[in-house]
């Protein structure tokens, strides 16, 4: 029997992490360990526990093919530079020794990416979760900074982003829009692929009624892209209902900026602020939920870049799912089936909407039906089946 080569998946993530990125990246590791393939997942080594008991954090059991490397990269006071260095350092090193050896090497980080380009790292595979260059440009509106973009540091990403396109093995994206952003940027290439990011379906698969109790909820960062602001003034609109907001730390500016604006809009104990959650707590709120709101905002990045974790996990609950309108959002929505899309940062949009679907239980049934159903096509295993694929294609 031939043996498949293993798959070496490299992130710079502190383990664990509440984060979307690192709750993808371990995810993902996980369901490809599970279907059988020898996996090794490259991180930093931020906390004394053993690695089982951080796996539990996002939940996931520890299985024999998943291996964890944890990498030593210490702490510098005030900067985040020198033990950046150390792991783009090291993970050089590992990545050209796992690829000699016939391994995949699979990451999303697209400076170690560049790197490996550049020293002929073989059965690279980059996966592409934004234009970077793109992102970069609207950095400043996205998260709210004073800040303007400097030319030298996009040109520096946009060529990165160009070796990257061109020298890798394989290119996934989790987005057709940010695969056709390549090709527009740099022209065509082959041995390409478009991968949604995943979610945790119920093991049961046995459908729950959404709950009675007119509760919106959101999880997620609260970065002024996100939309939140939007769904706060949405909902102060409403006469009725609950908005549960799950994410963002308590004391950061973006969860000051949102408990200010409700508090200025009078909506007292009708909103409340769960902070940042560990994934099992999510999951949980997300599953109490009559409704979850996507509201981002907007932008070149969000229209057709943007393949958000949470409206999978929305979907997988069997709760009725209002969405920002764009291109992405369509590749996963199919609006009054299987959620329902709305105009981004219209709030008197957000209102109607959020009313529509709170006053009418039948309609509320029939999304959140659909959307269950639907979740099977976006688990972490099918996910993991694609990658899969992709890599028996390149080899």
């Amino acid at each position: 029997m031939t043996t498949r080569p293993a798959v070496w998946v490299f992130s710079d993530i502190r383990f664990p992490s509440p984060r979307a990125n690192g709750i993808q990246v371990v995810k993902t590791a996980h369901a490809l360990a599970a279907r059988g393939r020898e996996v090794r997942l490259v991180v930093r080594h931020s906390d004394p526990r053993p690695t089982e008991a951080i796996l539990h954090e996002f939940g996931v059991e520890p299985t024999p093919r998943l291996h964890v490397d944890r990498l030593i990269v210490g702490h510098a006071p005030n900067s985040s530079f020198i033990p950046r260095l150390r792991y783009l350092t090291q993970s050089v090193l590992v990545a050209r020794r796992a690829s000699k050896h016939g391994a995949f090497v699979l990451t999303r980080d697209l400076q170690l990416a560049d790197l490996l380009v550049r020293v002929s790292c073989r059965n690279l595979t980059y996966e592409a979760h934004a234009v970077e260059a793109v992102m970069y440009d609207e950095r400043h509106h996205l998260y709210g900074l004073s800040s303007r973009p400097s030319p030298s540091k996009r040109r520096r990403i946009e060529n990165r982003e160009r070796r990257v396109w061109t020298g890798a093995s394989g290119f996934i994206a989790t987005t057709r829009g940010i695969l056709t952003t390549f090709e527009r940027l740099f022209g065509p290439r082959p041995r390409t692929a478009v991968v949604p990011n995943g979610c945790d379906t119920p093991n049961s698969r046995e459908f729950t009624p959404p709950s009675e109790d007119l509760r919106v909820v959101y999880a997620g960062q609260l970065y002024p892209w996100k939309g939140v602001d939007v769904l706060v003034q949405a909902f102060a609109r409403l006469a009725k209902g609950e908005l549960v907001i799950a994410g963002g730390l308590k004391g950061e500016s973006d969860f000051d900026r949102i408990q200010g604006l409700a508090r200025s809009l009078n909506l007292g104990d009708r909103v409340r602020f769960l902070g940042s959650l560990p994934q099992k707590d999510v999951a949980r709120e997300l599953a109490r939920a009559t409704v979850v709101a996507a509201p981002f905002l907007k932008s070149a990045m969000t229209s057709e870049h943007t393949s958000p974790i949470k409206a999978f996990e929305a979907m997988a609950a069997g709760r009725p799912l209002l969405i920002s309108d764009t291109e992405a959002s369509r590749e996963i929505v199919e609006d009054g089936r299987t959620g329902i899309v709305v105009a981004p940062g219209n709030v008197e949009a957000w209102s109607e909407a959020l009313d529509r679907v709170l006053s009418d239980r039948a309609l509320q049934m029939a999304l959140a039906r659909a959307a269950f159903e639907k979740a099977t096509q976006y688990s972490w295993a099918r996910r993991a089946e694609r990658i899969e694929d992709f890599l028996g294609n390149l080899a």
